[in-house]
């Protein structure tokens, strides 16, 4: 494995060439881009552009190959020079919206949207980024309409489709989310996240039985797949704990925290779940890691106490019980976030 990892990075160092004439090197790094070598294309077309500074697309096409990497920070600092030797570009305002967006920069994301629609009309999946902006601003009404405006364009787009069921759970629209879900599941039946959002968006309208049918649905599809969740694992283990089915919930429970076992939530809710099942030290172990995940959760605070309690040590619960009261009159005290609370958005 450190052998092709190490063969690996020398073959992306090594993918341009050095010393090249400037249209050489352009060229170079052209095919490099068009071949998916992301690594080197991004140094050849820095060499492009350190031939012929600002009189090319180089940093343009560097800028690309840098958020196919990932490397948001270099392709800012990319773009953004650019945009300034090119003003009207309106394939670097839009990047530069894209890679803010992906920063976490939402507000500065949609400014550069607004530049952007001036250059050129914004298409469906510039509109599918507006609209997550949004969402990182909780502002889930301008997110959803701009998902409308989306899938107006491009009704066949499922992440676009998959994000407004997740906005229309936010308003607690549960009718509208369970529609889209089901939407994405009609045009792809094996979507896992699609499966275990419907569950949720039933649960909350209180349909339990079709709501536990969606989760095992999703955690079948889970089990097949390459890549594994621990949401459906979660969602079905609590739901299924509230509904004092405890011998079904704790393995569910369990192998939420082995597949995110940096996820709190996870902890938590196995933690409530040995609780309940009277296993004490295997309650205050999962509720301990839980409040060194997060150790702001006033009710993981509150459980730990009443663990401590049951386990006879009442100086212990005493001063977790002083922590959950100190941690709810901050946030009494603080200003309001306006954040949803309840199953983690996935």
């Amino acid at each position: 494995m450190g052998k092709a990892l190490a063969a690996g990075i020398l073959f992306a160092a090594a993918a341009f060439p050095v010393g090249l004439s400037g249209q050489t090197a352009c060229s170079a790094a052209m095919d490099l881009f068009h071949q998916k070598l992301w690594s080197g294309a991004a140094s050849g077309f820095a060499e492009c552009e350190d031939h012929d500074p600002g009189k090319t697309d180089a940093l343009l096409y560097r800028g690309k190959s840098l958020v196919n990497l990932r490397q948001f920070d270099e392709a800012m600092v990319a773009l953004q020079n650019y945009a300034k030797a090119h003003p009207q570009s309106d394939d670097a305002v839009y990047l530069l919206a894209f890679v803010s967006f992906r920063e976490g920069k939402a507000k500065d994301s949609l400014s550069l949207f607004s530049q952007a629609a001036k250059l050129k009309p914004p298409t469906a999946n510039d509109f599918t980024i507006i609209a997550l902006d949004y969402v990182l601003l909780n502002d889930y009404s301008d997110a959803a309409h701009y998902l409308e405006l989306s899938l107006q364009m491009n009704p066949d787009d499922i992440e676009a489709r998959y994000h407004l069921g997740r906005v229309r759970y936010q308003q607690n629209q549960f009718d509208l989310a369970i529609a889209a879900f089901r939407e994405v599941i009609k045009r792809d039946a094996g979507n896992v996240k699609a499966h275990d959002n419907l569950a949720l968006s039933l649960e909350a309208e209180n349909q339990i039985e079709p709501a536990i049918s969606e989760y095992q649905r999703a955690i079948e599809l889970d089990r097949a797949s390459s890549f594994h969740s621990a949401q459906p694992y979660l969602n079905l283990g609590s739901l299924l704990a509230k509904s004092n089915r405890r011998d079904d919930a704790l393995p569910l429970l369990v192998r939420a925290s082995e597949l995110a076992p940096g996820e709190f939530r996870s902890r938590y809710e196995l933690a409530k779940a040995y609780f309940d099942s009277n296993r004490f030290a295997l309650a205050r172990q999962q509720a301990e890691a839980a409040i060194k995940i997060n150790g702001n959760d006033s009710p993981s605070h509150y459980l730990l106490a009443r663990i401590y309690q049951r386990m006879g040590n009442a100086e212990l619960a005493q001063e977790q019980f002083r922590i959950t009261s100190e941690i709810i009159r901050n946030k009494d005290a603080g200003p309001q976030s306006g954040m949803a609370t309840g199953e983690t958005s996935h």
